[in-house]
């Protein structure tokens, strides 16, 4: 089950949009990005003219169809979710993930998933212990998200399910024990998202360095070379991550950045963002605007075609798939468009540097290991 949702990709050109359906959240997590000013929760109606708009945007693109990531806030928190996801599904959207925090799950939720037919649950886990999660989550989110985890493995095994973990001082020492924890636990894979400065992360003071980020990378790669031939993945969430793949750059596409490509975020109130972590670059507004004529706006366009980026990414030979984080450059540097800070090319370091061999496996047998991936 390990390539189930990049097969897809992989197969089909597809557009993922996101969709924000409530602000509305039941945790307070210091590393949250999403603050909206006030509470809000999207409508069918609502939802519909997104969904309805979303589809023009794919056959004027020609792609082959849509891939809808629903989050919030907390999105269960959205008592007109479920009538949502119908309304996706009745329209033949190629799949639908959901992001949660997990601690409203249980044996009914679990079923209603399992019987929409849902692609993908992402949970967000913050450690493999309850002292770090709850550190950051708060008291008692542990044990109700692990019954929410529980809840999904008992009654939803069908679907593609993922733990995601925001990198802070907290954790990033208890990496390999949270992905070891993740693996028994059943998921089938485990996401490592490097921390952005925006949200409550601006004031946790749990922030991480350019040094420690480089360090947690490399792990992750090492983990993921490693778990792979039992179907289990594991991710870091930039866009140069696949630098450090032992066989061959972006051999694996689904790390590739697809900011201004193949992705567009619809907040709740109808703002458009070309990705859920830039709060702070609204293109404008999808109750008002067609996402077509946002899709073709002139700094979107600037971002694919390379005009508007700085050196070296602008010339970078990896342009086409990363490009740069533009968020994390953003809340770095104030510019949306400067070198990457974070991507160690930019660091001056070189590709063959950066590809990491797993401690004790000859390098000649991790070509064979990668023709190996099966899905369970």
């Amino acid at each position: 089950m390990r390539l189930a949702r990049e097969q897809k990709f992989a197969t089909l050109r597809l557009f993922n949009l996101d969709i924000e359906v409530t602000t509305v959240c039941n945790l307070a997590c210091r590393t949250c990005y999403n603050l909206p000013a006030q509470t809000q929760i999207m409508r069918v109606e609502e939802f519909s003219h997104i969904l309805a708009d979303a589809r023009q945007l794919v056959g004027r693109l020609g792609m082959d169809g849509l891939w809808l990531t629903i989050s919030g806030g907390e999105p269960l928190m959205n008592e007109h979710l479920w009538d949502m996801l119908r309304l996706a599904q009745a329209q033949g959207v190629e799949g639908i993930a959901i992001i949660t925090n997990g601690t409203l799950v249980n044996e009914e939720t679990a079923k209603r998933i399992r019987s929409l037919g849902i692609s993908e649950v992402m949970i967000s886990l913050d450690g493999a212990s309850e002292r770090i999660h709850d550190a950051i989550r708060g008291l008692g989110s542990f044990a109700r998200t692990i019954g929410g985890v529980k809840a999904m493995m008992e009654h939803c095994s069908g679907t593609f399910l993922g733990c995601t973990l925001t990198l802070t001082k907290l954790n990033m020492d208890e990496i390999k024990a949270y992905v070891d924890f993740a693996f028994d636990l059943g998921f089938n894979y485990a996401w490592i998202n490097p921390p952005l400065y925006c949200g409550r992360m601006v004031q946790s003071q749990l922030s991480i360095s350019y040094e420690e980020h480089i360090r947690v990378m490399n792990l992750v790669r090492e983990l993921d070379t490693r778990y792979f031939r039992q179907g289990f993945a594991v991710y870091y969430n930039v866009p140069y991550y696949p630098l450090t793949d032992p066989i061959s750059p972006y051999l694996d596409l689904s790390t590739a950045c697809p900011w201004g490509r193949n992705n567009l975020t619809v907040t709740t109130d109808g703002s458009v963002l070309p990705c859920l972590y830039s709060r702070d670059l609204r293109l404008g507004n999808a109750f008002e605007q067609p996402l077509v004529a946002l899709y073709q706006s002139s700094v979107l366009k600037g971002f694919r075609d390379g005009s508007l980026l700085a050196e070296p990414c602008r010339s970078c030979s990896y342009r086409g798939f990363c490009g740069g984080c533009r968020a994390r450059t953003y809340y770095l540097t104030g510019d949306w468009f400067a070198a990457d800070p974070w991507c160690p090319l930019v660091r001056g370091s070189t590709e063959e540097q950066l590809r990491v061999f797993p401690s004790g496996l000859p390098k000649e047998n991790v070509g064979g290991m990668q023709h190996n991936r099966t899905v369970d």
